[in-house]
């Protein structure tokens, strides 16, 4: 179960650093027997939703799908933001909560 949980990791890393590369140097890398074994790892990791890619089957390589950038988007700026103002309410209602009452 470790040397499975180590290979996935090991493709996830190949696919980040590689958007082509061929079955046989991902044996190669992750220590495999063959190119085969790494065909069957890899198809099995994108079959479990591990990594996004295809594979090429006719010419022996594996092609990584392009990953979307998050941060090209203003919703982390909106998420931050709304954290932020929670925090400053909180805050502000937590000042309000501790003053004197005032005299009457």
């Amino acid at each position: 179960r470790l040397r499975q949980n180590v290979i996935k990791a090991g493709i996830r890393k190949i696919c980040l650093s590689y958007s082509r590369i061929s079955l046989a140097d991902v044996a190669d890398r992750l220590r495999l027997d063959s190119a085969e074994d790494a065909e069957f790892i890899v198809a099995k990791a994108i079959n479990d939703g591990v990594i996004e890619a295809t594979i090429n089957h006719a010419e022996g390589y594996m092609q990584s799908k392009d990953t979307f950038d998050q941060y090209s988007t203003t919703e982390p700026q909106a998420e931050f933001h709304k954290r932020i103002s929670f925090c400053l309410n909180l805050h502000n209602q937590s000042v309000k909560a501790m003053r004197y009452p005032e005299k009457v």
